[in-house]
């Protein structure tokens, strides 16, 4: 080993203290694996949503690993018509083309026998003399290996990786014994993230089923006494909501502000704070908003452009429907009652006009839709239990950044 190619990571286990070799791919004996592109390559008809091999796509492979939300299969023939781009138990999936270097494993935890690469990506085959397939995997996911990859990959509309330039990719490497300690120890990271995502998950599946069991009153709570609550009663929305109309310029009290589709008010962005624009914004008048303040748009329902202003003051375009609670009724209730699907599908039938981009839902039209609505204590207790579960996700979700953010610290000092 060079002293010029030895190098010593930030992190280590307190074991070992021999210097780390930094070589290329090929001298460290992985080889670099190319799917197979010609006659018999896969397409149109050749794809069915169940089969024996799955033909990975760009979807499959991500910067976290494999993704099988989207998978397509060819059958035993076409698989067997292929020459090359067969993965084998512990290869390493590079992607090459478009979105470069996202790297995923083919280890026991995932759910199929057999896979292929498409033409976007390579296998990368470890010797296991010299490099271990998992260290290799999370090898590329540190900083000096990812930054190598992305120097290596040519083209701007979409980058590609070449078999020869990825051979040339150089990292640093311990002994093999150091490799699996690493490679255990991130490994038992990724267990807890994944532990994480998927208890998240089940909570938010559990968040669905009781809020529509609670919005249908298939569910139904007692009050303090442990007697029934009163039966829900129609009312038109005017009951509890008022239209607010109110435009002015833009202020330092009422900033100018986006409202974005699933997010709601948020700042617009820096291609929106140039000068030119600002000044050209001055005097202009924009509807005034405050917290907790319901907000839609009559055209963009469906994708998300409806919710709660959860920012504060804020002014945003007029071509927003604005509205608040008044204090009969528990806010958080009615705003979680008509952010549901089948509410904003029943407020579609009352858009008027023809021509999408120019829909309008009236606020008088919408302050006029009926709909069945508990008794104030009974909306209380049902949005502050599903605050609750809402508070556990929010917990989860805060583990699940933290637990990635301690990864990439622990990449970024524990690989040369």
């Amino acid at each position: 080993m060079s002293s010029a190619n030895a190098k010593i990571p930030t992190l280590r286990f307190s074991a070992f203290s021999e210097l780390w070799d930094t070589q290329t791919l090929r001298d460290f004996g992985v080889s670099v694996i190319d799917g197979d592109r010609g006659k018999n390559y896969p397409n149109g008809d050749d794809f069915t949503p169940e089969g024996f091999c799955v033909f990975l796509n760009a979807k499959n492979v991500t910067r976290s690993g494999f993704n099988f939300q989207d998978v397509m299969f060819i059958s035993d023939d076409k698989d067997k018509s292929l020459s090359k781009g067969k993965l084998m138990p512990d290869d390493v999936v590079l992607t090459t083309r478009g979105t470069v270097g996202n790297i995923a494993l083919f280890d026991s935890s995932v759910p199929y026998t057999h896979l292929r690469i498409n033409s976007g990506m390579v296998i990368l085959r470890a010797s296991e003399s010299a490099v271990s397939s998992r260290f290799l995997y999370f090898a590329f996911l540190a900083p000096p290996l990812d930054g190598e990859v992305k120097k290596t990959a040519f083209g701007s509309a979409q980058p590609q990786l070449t078999v020869k330039g990825i051979y040339a990719l150089k990292f640093g490497s311990p002994t093999l014994p150091e490799q699996q300690k690493i490679a255990h120890f991130l490994t038992a990271v990724d267990g807890r993230h994944g532990q994480l995502v998927q208890k998240k998950a089940l909570l938010e599946d559990y968040k669905k089923g009781v809020t529509q069991q609670l919005f249908t009153q298939a569910i139904r709570f007692k009050d303090d006494h442990g007697n029934d609550f009163p039966d829900w009663e129609e009312a038109p929305l005017q009951e509890f909501m008022v239209e607010r109309n109110t435009q002015f310029p833009q202020s330092e009290t009422h900033p100018l502000m986006a409202f974005i589709a699933n997010k709601g008010v948020a700042p617009k962005g820096d291609r929106y704070n140039r000068d030119f624009l600002v000044k050209d914004n001055e005097g202009k008048k924009y509807k005034q908003t405050e917290y907790g303040d319901f907000i839609y748009s009559s055209n963009n329902l469906e994708s998300g452009s409806i919710g709660l202003n959860s920012f504060g003051s804020a002014s945003i375009s007029p071509v927003y429907s604005i509205f608040y609670f008044k204090e009969n009724c528990n806010s958080d209730f009615i705003g979680r009652m008509l952010l549901r699907r089948p509410f904003i599908y029943e407020m579609t039938r009352y858009r008027q006009g023809v021509v999408y981009g120019q829909w309008r839902i009236h606020e008088a039209s919408f302050l006029g839709i009926k709909q069945a609505v508990p008794s104030v204590h009974e909306q209380t207790k049902i949005a502050n239990f599903l605050s609750a579960i809402d508070r556990k996700i929010e917990n989860v979700a805060t583990q699940i950044t933290d637990t990635q953010a301690f990864k990439l610290g622990l990449l970024q000092q524990m690989f040369v």
